[in-house]
C-alpha cells in the first residue's frame, strides 16, 4: 500500500499512534518526503472531516482526528504556522495521550523549530472562550523548556496556559501534579501576572482540587516561597481583575491565612485594596488589616469600609471599634466611629452612637442629605429619558477600504445589523470584482481569526466558490429542514453540525450556504438590513427586487425569507407598492449546466409572496407567558409557510416549551447570527436563554442591550433583563440596568410584567434584593423611580410577609426609603407595617420601621402643603 493510501487510511480512522513512523522519519527520507507531500495536498480535507469532532476522543483515547491533525502540524510546518495552526485545534483539546508523541516530534525537529515555536505560541490571541483550551502551550511548553531547547515565555497566553493546565478536573490530586511539575514558582509567577488568569479556578471548581489549598501545602513544604507568592497576589489585585480572578486570588491568600505581620510590611498597599478590590477580597485582607492597624490609619481604614456596601466587614470592623479592649486611643476610635455613626444601615449606626455616647463623644454632623432625600416628586418622579430611534446603517461599499473599516467595526463592538453588512459589501464586491474581492480576504492572513470575525470572512477567502455544490448546499437544507426542530434529541454525528446550532444560526447557515454559492453571479444580499436594529424597510426591499428583476437575477429563496423575517411593519394596503414587479426564485438544482427553479417552485414569484406576507399582516408578534416561573412562547403562523422558500428550521416557528425545547449554549450566542437575523423574535431567544440568564451567567448579559433596543421586545426581554439585574458581577448588573432604561425610554417597559417576573424570582429563592437594591438605585437616579415603584411595593409587601425574611431585605428597604419623599401619595404595604412594629431588632425590622417612619413623615408634609394651599386660595 503506497503511503498516500496509508495515512488517508490513518486519518479516516482517526488513529493518532499510527503516525509515529511517519511523523519521526528522517527528514531527508523518501518516506518523510511522501508524507509531506501528501500533508500539503490533503490538510484542508481532513480539517473539514475533523473540523466538529469533539467527542470522538472521549470515547476511544486511541482514536482523535483532531489530535492527528495536531501531530502532522508539528512535524510538517514551520514553527510559527504550526503555532497558528495548533491554535485553531485548541477547542476541546484538554489532556490526551498523544501530547507526549506531539513533544516528541516537536523535539525531533530542533532547539531553533522548538524555540520558535514556543515564542510563536505564546504570543498567540485567543478569545475570551478559547482561552480555556489553551492548556496545549503549557503542557508543550514546559517539557521544552525543561529539555533546554526554549526559555519559559512570559507573555499573558502563557499564563492563561499555565492556569488551563491545572483547572478542571483530574485523575490525581492537584498538588501531586503540581509538585511534579517543572518551574512551578516561575509558571506561577507568570500567571499571577496574567491578567484575569485565575478566573477559571473560581467558575469551574472542583471538590478536592482547589488551588488555594494545594499551593498552600506547597508552600508548607517549602516547594513555594510564601512571601513571593504572597506578593505576587497582592499585586494581581492591584489589576482590578474581573470577578471571579479575584475571588480565587482571595482564596489564595485566605488559605495562606495573612497575619498582622503580614499586613504591617505592606499597609499601604493593603489599604489601596480595601479601596478597590471586590468584597471577597477585602472579607480576606481585612482582620489582618485591623490587627496591624495603629492609630494613624485606623481612621482611614474606617472611612474606607463603612462607604464599601459589603455588609459583613462592616460589621467586622464595627465590633472590633465597641469592643471594650479596642488596642486605639480614644481620638482615633472616636473619628472612625463617627463614620460607622451616619452609615444608612440603621442597626450599625445605632450601635456606633452607643458607643460613641460611651465614650463621651457625639455623632459627626451629616454632611448633607442622602440622595434623593430631599427630593421632589418633579426630580425624580418623572419620565426617564427618551432613546434615540435606531439609525441607517452603515452601507459597506465594495472596495477595500470600506471593507476594512467594516471589519474593524466588528471586532471592537457590534450592533444586529453590521455582520450583515458587512457580508452584504463582500457579495457586491465579488460581484464587482471578484479578484480584487479574494486577494484583500486572504491578504489579511491567518492572525484574523486569533479575533471574532463575521462568518462573511471565510467564504469569501475560499474561492472557487463552487466547492459549495448543490448536493451539500441540499443536504444542509434537508437536514435543517429534518432535525432542526428544536427539540431535545440524542447526539447525532450526522446532524450535530446543524441542530447544536441555535434557530437562527442555522437559518443564517443556509443564508450563507445559499449564497455562497452564487457569489460572483449576484448583486446585492436581497435581506441586508437597513437600519441598526437589524431591520429592513419596505422601499428598500422592493427597490432591490426590481434591480433583480431587470438585471435577470433570481432571489435566494432563504434570502427573500429572512428579509421578510427582517421587514419593518408595514400597513397590509402597502403590498400595492410592488405592483409591476416580477422575479423568480432561485434553486439550486442543475438541469443541462443551467441553474432553474425544480417544477413545483418554477413559477412562483417572489414579489408575489411578499405581496402576500404583507397582506397577512407580516411577522406575527409572539405570545409568551409565564408557566411557574419559566417562559414558554406559543408556536407563530406566518403569512406564508416556510415550506414556500424551503430550508428553514422548523424550530423557528415551533414556540417554546420550557423542558422541552432545548436551551442555547449561552457562550454559543452572537449579535449576527441570532440577534441580528430575526430581529423582531428577540423573545424568542430571550425564551430559549432564560436559564442562561441567572445570577453567574457571564456570556448572556452582553446580549441585553441587542435585545433591549430590538424592534418588539416583550416579556420574555423584560424577564432577563429582571434577571440580570440581580447578578452576582456588578458590570452585568449594569448592562441589565442600561437595558432597562432602553425600554423604558422607548415606552416598552411593562411594570407589570418585571413585578411578576420579581415574584417568581422572590418565591423561588432567586432574587438577591441585596443586588437588585443596587441596580434599582441607578435606575431611580436615571430617571426610572415611577415605573419602578409598583414592584418595588409588590416585593416589599413578598419579602416582608415571608415567615423567614430573605437576605438583602433590609437593604432593599434602606435604600427605597431614601426616595420616598419623592413618591407622591405613598401606601405603606400591610407587611411593611407589621414587621416594622414586630418584636426584635433585626436589620430588616429597624429599616422597616424607618421606612414607615419616612412615609408618614412625607405625607404629613404632603398634607400640611395642600392645607395651606387650600386656605391661600380661599383668602
Amino acid at each position: 500500500m503506497a503511503v498516500h493510501d496509508e495515512l488517508e487510511a490513518v486519518m479516516a480512522a482517526g488513529r493518532w499512534e499510527n503516525l509515529r513512523p511517519y511523523v519521526l522519519a528522517d527528514p531527508d527520507s523518501a518516506v518523510h518526503r511522501s508524507v509531506a507531500e501528501w500533508y500539503r495536498s490533503r490538510h484542508a480535507h481532513w480539517a473539514e472531516v475533523y473540523r466538529w469532532d469533539l467527542f470522538q476522543r472521549e470515547q476511544d483515547p486511541a482514536v482523535d482526528g483532531r489530535g492527528a491533525l495536531r501531530i502532522l502540524a508539528l512535524a510538517f510546518l514551520p514553527p510559527a504556522r504550526a503555532a497558528r495552526e495548533l491554535g485553531r485545534l485548541s477547542s476541546g483539546w484538554g489532556r490526551a495521550p498523544w501530547d507526549a508523541l506531539g513533544v516528541e516530534v516537536a523535539l525531533s525537529r530542533g532547539a531553533d523549530f522548538c524555540r520558535s515555536f514556543l515564542d510563536a505560541a505564546s504570543r498567540l490571541t485567543f478569545g475570551k472562550e478559547e482561552l480555556w483550551s489553551v492548556g496545549w502551550l503549557a503542557r508543550f511548553g514546559l517539557p521544552l523548556v525543561q529539555a533546554g531547547v526554549a526559555e519559559l515565555p512570559d507573555e499573558p497566553t502563557f499564563g492563561h496556559a499555565w492556569s488551563a493546565m491545572f483547572g478542571g478536573t483530574r485523575e490525581h490530586p492537584l498538588v501531586e501534579e503540581m509538585r511534579d511539575t517543572p518551574f512551578l514558582a516561575e509558571g506561577l509567577a507568570v500567571a499571577l501576572a496574567t491578567p484575569d488568569a485565575f478566573a477559571r479556578f473560581e467558575t469551574m471548581r472542583v471538590p478536592g482540587q482547589e488551588l488555594e489549598l494545594a499551593l498552600a501545602q506547597l508552600v508548607a513544604e517549602r516547594v513555594l516561597d510564601r512571601e513571593r507568592v504572597v506578593d505576587s497576589v497582592l499585586e494581581a489585585l492591584t489589576r482590578q481583575d474581573s470577578d471571579h480572578s479575584q475571588r480565587a486570588l482571595a482564596r489564595i491568600l485566605g488559605a495562606l491565612e495573612l497575619e498582622a505581620d503580614d499586613a504591617a510590611a505592606r499597609l499601604p498597599l493593603l489599604l489601596h485594596l480595601l479601596a478597590t478590590a471586590r468584597g471577597p477580597v477585602t472579607a480576606v485582607l481585612l482582620p489582618a488589616v485591623i490587627a496591624a492597624a495603629g492609630d494613624e490609619e485606623i481612621p482611614a481604614v474606617a472611612t474606607t469600609v463603612f462607604t464599601r456596601p459589603e455588609k459583613a466587614q462592616r460589621t467586622t470592623l464595627l465590633r472590633a471599634l465597641v469592643a471594650k479592649d479596642a488596642p486605639w486611643g480614644r481620638p482615633a476610635r472616636v473619628q472612625a466611629l463617627q463614620v460607622a455613626a451616619d452609615l444608612p444601615d440603621r442597626a450599625l449606626a445605632e450601635r456606633a452612637g452607643r458607643t460613641l455616647a460611651r465614650l463621651g463623644a457625639e455623632p459627626a454632623p451629616p454632611p448633607g442629605p442622602a440622595p434623593g432625600g430631599d427630593a421632589a416628586p418633579s426630580q425624580l418622579w418623572t419620565d426617564p429619558p427618551p432613546v434615540d430611534p435606531p439609525r441607517p446603517v452603515t452601507v459597506v461599499e465594495p472596495h477595500e477600504a470600506s471593507m476594512r473599516a467594516a471589519l474593524s467595526r466588528l471586532t471592537a463592538a457590534t450592533d444586529p445589523s453590521d455582520g450583515a453588512m458587512f457580508w452584504d459589501g463582500a457579495v457586491r464586491w465579488a460581484f464587482a470584482d471578484a479578484r480584487a474581492a479574494v486577494a484583500w480576504a486572504r491578504g489579511l492572513g491567518d492572525r484574523v481569526y486569533e479575533m471574532d470575525v463575521p462568518a462573511g470572512l471565510t467564504p469569501l477567502r475560499a474561492e472557487p466558490w463552487d466547492l459549495v455544490g448543490p448536493a451539500e448546499h441540499r443536504r444542509l437544507r434537508e437536514t435543517t429542514a429534518r432535525f432542526h426542530t428544536g427539540v431535545r434529541a440524542p447526539y447525532d454525528p450526522d446532524s450535530y453540525g446543524v441542530t447544536s446550532r441555535s434557530t437562527t444560526q442555522a437559518l443564517h447557515k443556509v443564508l450563507m450556504s445559499e449564497t455562497t454559492r452564487r457569489l460572483g453571479e449576484i448583486p446585492l444580499v436581497v435581506s441586508t438590513p437597513t437600519r441598526t436594529d437589524g431591520t429592513l424597510e419596505l422601499p428598500a426591499l422592493v427597490e432591490r427586487l426590481r434591480g433583480y428583476a431587470a438585471g435577470g437575477h433570481l432571489v435566494g429563496p432563504v434570502d427573500l425569507f429572512v428579509a421578510l423575517a427582517r421587514l419593518e411593519e408595514v400597513d397590509p394596503g402597502r403590498a400595492a407598492e410592488l405592483d409591476g414587479v416580477a422575479v423568480g426564485l432561485w434553486s439550486e438544482e442543475e438541469t443541462g449546466g443551467m441553474q432553474r427553479p425544480p417544477r413545483s417552485r418554477r413559477h412562483v414569484d417572489a414579489a408575489q409572496l411578499v405581496r402576500d406576507w404583507i397582506r397577512g399582516g407580516g411577522l406575527p408578534p409572539l405570545r409568551v407567558s409565564h408557566r411557574d416561573g419559566a417562559l414558554d412562547v406559543a408556536p407563530p403562523t406566518l403569512p406564508v409557510p416556510a415550506e414556500a422558500f424551503g430550508g428553514i428550521p422548523p424550530s423557528l416557528v415551533a414556540g417554546h416549551e420550557d423542558g422541552v425545547h432545548m436551551e442555547y449554549s449561552d457562550w454559543s450566542v452572537g449579535a449576527e447570527t441570532d440577534v441580528g437575523v430575526v430581529p423582531a423574535w428577540a423573545d424568542l431567544l430571550a425564551a430559549r436563554m432564560q436559564r442562561s440568564f441567572d445570577q453567574k451567567g457571564r456570556f448572556p448579559p452582553k446580549l441585553l442591550p441587542a435585545l433591549a433596543a430590538s424592534p418588539r421586545p416583550g416579556p420574555a426581554v423584560v424577564h432577563a433583563v429582571t434577571a440580570t439585574l440581580s447578578h452576582a458581577d456588578e458590570d452585568c448588573r449594569l448592562l441589565a440596568v442600561d437595558a432597562a432604561l432602553t425600554l423604558m425610554g422607548r415606552g416598552l417597559w411593562d411594570p407589570a410584567g418585571h413585578t411578576t417576573c420579581c415574584q417568581h424570582l422572590l418565591a423561588d429563592g432567586q432574587l438577591r434584593l441585596a443586588r437588585l437594591a443596587h441596580s434599582w438605585e441607578q435606575l431611580v437616579l436615571a430617571g426610572g423611580l415611577r415605573l419602578l415603584w409598583p414592584t418595588a411595593v409588590a416585593v416589599l409587601d413578598g419579602a416582608c410577609g415571608l415567615a423567614k425574611k430573605p437576605p438583602g431585605l433590609a437593604e432593599v428597604l434602606g435604600m427605597l426609603r431614601r426616595y420616598v419623599p419623592a413618591v407622591p401619595d405613598v401606601v405603606v404595604p400591610g407587611s411593611v407595617s407589621a414587621l416594622a412594629t414586630s418584636k426584635g431588632s433585626s436589620k430588616a425590622k429597624v429599616e422597616a420601621a424607618a421606612f414607615v417612619q419616612s412615609a408618614t413623615a412625607g405625607a404629613a408634609t404632603a398634607g400640611a402643603a395642600t392645607a395651606g394651599a387650600a386656605t391661600e386660595a380661599a383668602s
